[in-house]
């Protein structure tokens, strides 16, 4: 009976790993929410002055690429 409890043991520990992986996916998908949230807030013009891309920037690329 001793192997039995050994392999059922076994079995157990082998979900660990994904359930790590799972913590770590719903640790990063809050992280990255949370950025999302406070980058959402800022001002135009502080967004700008860390060189984030406005959507103007973009239009402007695109009619110099086709040109």
């Amino acid at each position: 009976m001793s192997t039995n409890q050994f392999s059922s043991s076994s079995h157990g520990l082998s979900a660990l790993p994904g359930l790590f992986n799972l913590r770590a996916r719903a640790w990063a998908a809050w992280k990255r929410h949370r950025n999302e949230v406070v980058l959402e807030s800022l001002s135009y013009d502080t967004l700008k002055d860390i060189g984030f891309p406005s959507a103007d920037d973009e239009v402007h690329e695109a009619h110099k690429t086709e040109q």
